[in-house]
């Protein structure tokens, strides 16, 4: 009888992005986890990234280069990770595609490419209104933030009232209010809203003395 044949190895790729979504001014870590099978030794394996050009990220680990990583051998229920950390500055959408590649036996090569969608936001705010006299109260409005990350709101130029930083809603919005001192400063003036996994937004707002009356008119003292 003929000898059985000689077992053949598997090697898997799977590729995960956390957070997601990601945003701007945030970090973005792309893990890539090859696997192998019980049966061989797999060898000669080399790894497509498939990042998108243009997304800044930071140095490649030890073995890649050009978006393409040459792997060890790896044994028989072995294992190795990469990581990439990518530094998003501006919105999109793509989709990041690890290929697995080898040079030796593979029982199952559906498994050797791994697809997740990569969606960075960009958060802004908006003021209602966009005017008010001293000792007004504005709401300030947020949308695409980190869910539960506190945001802090400020004033430039103006004195900011002390208050506790907004939490965002799960959908990445929120509802807050910014105070204008009564015997503030009048004039132009930026709202910044800043906190942890995204870059400073700002929107505009204008300081007045009178009365505001619907719609938007301002009648002068």
């Amino acid at each position: 009888a003929p000898p059985p044949p000689a077992p053949e190895a598997g090697p898997a790729v799977t590729v995960r992005a956390q957070p997601s979504p990601g945003y701007v001014g945030g970090k973005v870590v792309v893990t890539y986890t090859v696997r192998n099978g019980r049966n061989a030794l797999a060898t000669g394996l080399r790894l497509d990234l498939g990042l998108r050009r243009g997304v800044p990220a930071g140095p490649l680990p030890a073995g890649c280069a050009a978006g393409a990583c040459t792997l060890p051998d790896l044994a028989p229920r072995a294992s190795t990770v990469i990581s990439v950390v990518l530094s998003p500055d501006k919105a999109l959408r793509t989709t990041i595609t690890a290929s697995l590649t080898t040079t030796g036996t593979d029982a199952n090569l559906r498994d050797n490419v791994s697809r997740i969608p990569l969606r960075i936001l960009q958060p802004r705010i908006i003021a209602v209104p966009e005017v008010g006299k001293p000792g007004f109260v504005t709401s300030v409005r947020g949308k695409d933030f980190p869910p539960g990350a506190p945001v802090t709101l400020s004033w430039k130029p103006g004195i900011t009232a002390a208050a506790a930083p907004t939490r965002p809603l799960g959908d990445g919005t929120f509802i807050a209010q910014l105070l204008i001192l009564a015997k503030d400063e009048i004039g132009p003036r930026d709202i910044t809203a800043k906190g942890p996994g995204f870059s400073p937004v700002k929107t505009d707002f204008l300081v007045v003395l009178g009365t505001i009356t619907p719609p938007d008119e301002v009648i002068r003292r």
